[in-house]
């Protein structure tokens, strides 16, 4: 499957970026973060949560963002509205998140190409319906860079 056509890359916060259990980023989430900064546009996508807005500028996140959403739940609907707002095709999204349940269905439901970052809480979450069945599957965030190589 081919990624040329990406053009913004949203990432879920929890668990994916930052790991609420030990309070600390996802190793190497910097260095994506700062890779795809510079050739993408790139959207966070994250729960509400108490504290949740100033822990992310808090960490120095928001610079890499051109759109935080933050949402009660997550859904399809939410992802459609960006590419409205983009005035893009859904095949011109990435989703990368930590839950197949969540993340990867609202992303396929929508169109877009979809990352699980199988690791924590959530790995043994198994799809069970072709919405949950992401493109891809990492374990390490850094080998998201190696998908557009």
């Amino acid at each position: 499957m081919k990624l040329k056509e990406v053009k913004v890359i949203v990432f879920d916060f929890n668990r994916t970026l930052f790991d609420p259990d030990s309070s600390k980023l996802i190793e190497g989430a910097l260095i994506v973060l700062d890779f795809f900064f510079k050739k993408f546009d790139l959207v966070l996508y994250s729960k509400k949560g108490e504290g949740r807005e100033s822990l992310i500028f808090d960490l120095g996140l928001n610079k890499f963002f051109k759109k935080i959403i933050s949402v009660e739940s997550k859904s399809a609907d939410d992802l459609i509205q960006l590419t409205n707002e983009w005035n893009l095709k859904p095949e011109n999204f990435l989703i990368i998140g930590d839950r197949i349940k969540s993340e990867i269905t609202a992303g396929k439901k929508a169109g877009f190409k979809t990352v699980w970052f199988k690791q924590g809480k959530f790995a043994f979450e198994e799809p069970s319906s072709p919405e949950e069945f992401p493109d891809f599957i990492l374990s390490d965030l850094r080998n998201l860079i190696n998908l557009f190589d």
